[in-house]
């Protein structure tokens, strides 16, 4: 028993770092447990750090903070409304119909495999061409009948979303004109030795915020510019395209590749196997580039750099946890990870180091 004990005073001896780790499992049990009573407040959250960044543009340029909310909060709102009245509805006409010439596209596609067949049937197997396009006929139905089935009704409850509308906008410009008391506020419930937790809630702060304003810019630049394009292609689709394609940057790696299918499926359907479908996905490859060479440079140059595999491990994790919620937050959550473990090894370089000292006295 006394070994146990020693044992265990031992681990406990860094009284900093134990609540450093108690007081984020306390944190990550809450968001377990309370998750979706918290939605508001984790994207109202989300939304004031993509707003703060503007509102302290607009304060070093001498704009008084309460005007520079009011300047920064009118933008959004307006932004807001054009989304709703202009985009909204267009986008739903093209969703329609989409849907409504599924039929005709399953068509067109089992018209090109069965061509293909008849073209080279010495490398193509009959029986396996007829499966692949009844799964394929199969998929084509199920993800209409989803989108069919997607009504406002299946949203739960118009009440809540109207508490939602009037609540999110309200907490946004609190946590933009209160933030330091805010947090002050926070601070009352963490324990008294908690320097540590200081340090990984400032390392988090500025990589948390960077990367959801990076992201959301990110996300509007590269969809506005894929719209442009194919709107100026005379592509069908053009909207669906581009909010996608601004969808996809929020997913690491795998966004940019899962998109590329609706891209190409598209527009064949359109403009079939002509110069146009080539020019359309010659178009996004362009697009992707740029965003990888030029806009996540600029815009992430202060993020913390985790290795490919790191973000991966988060996407894997965090997505199994989370869902797709889970897929969009991995690279902030690893950052917290690769913080944590950080301050861990360091803590312990320091005591190895320390009886390293000890015992050459």
């Amino acid at each position: 028993m006394f070994i146990i004990n020693q044992w265990w005073q031992k681990k406990l001896a860094d009284t900093e770092l134990v609540m450093l780790l108690v007081s984020l499992l306390v944190i990550f049990i809450l968001l377990m447990l309370l998750g979706p009573v918290l939605t508001p407040v984790l994207l109202g959250i989300a939304l004031a750090y993509v707003l703060d960044g503007v509102v302290d543009l607009l304060t070093r340029c001498k704009f008084p903070r309460m005007l520079a909310i009011a300047v920064t909060g009118g933008g959004a709102l307006l932004l807001l409304l054009f989304t709703l009245l202009a985009v909204l509805p267009v986008l739903t006409e093209q969703v329609g119909r989409l849907v409504s010439h599924a039929p005709q596209y399953v068509q067109s596609i089992r018209d090109m495999l069965q061509q293909l067949q008849a073209n080279h049937a010495e490398w193509i197997n009959p029986s396996y061409l007829q499966k692949i396009i009844a799964a394929l006929a199969a998929k084509m139905q199920e993800w209409g009948g989803a989108l069919l089935s997607f009504s406002i009704a299946s949203i739960p409850g118009m009440i809540t979303l109207l508490v939602y509308a009037v609540l999110v906008p309200v907490m946004v410009f609190f946590f933009l004109k209160d933030k330091q008391e805010i947090i002050a506020w926070g601070q009352q419930f963490l324990p008294a030795e908690r320097s540590l937790l200081q340090r990984v809630w400032a390392e988090l702060d500025t990589q948390i915020g960077n990367y959801i304003r990076g992201k959301f810019w990110e996300a509007f630049l590269v969809g506005i510019s894929m719209w442009l394009v194919y709107w100026w292609m005379n592509h069908e689709y053009a909207v669906l395209l581009g909010v996608l394609t601004g969808i996809s940057v929020w997913i690491p790696f795998v966004g940019a590749a899962v998109v590329t299918f609706p891209v190409v499926l598209l527009s064949f359907f359109q403009w079939g196997w002509t110069d146009a479908t080539a020019y359309s996905v010659l178009a996004y490859a362009i697009v992707q580039t740029i965003d990888a060479n030029v806009v996540i440079p600029w815009l992430f140059s202060e993020i913390v750099n985790l290795h490919p595999i790191a973000i991966i491990v988060g996407i894997l994790v965090f997505g199994s946890l989370w869902g797709i919620i889970g897929v969009i937050i991995a690279i902030p959550m690893a950052a917290l990870v690769k913080s944590v473990v950080s301050i861990v090894l360091e803590r312990r370089a320091g005591q190895d180091s320390g009886k390293e000292q000890l015992q050459a006295d």
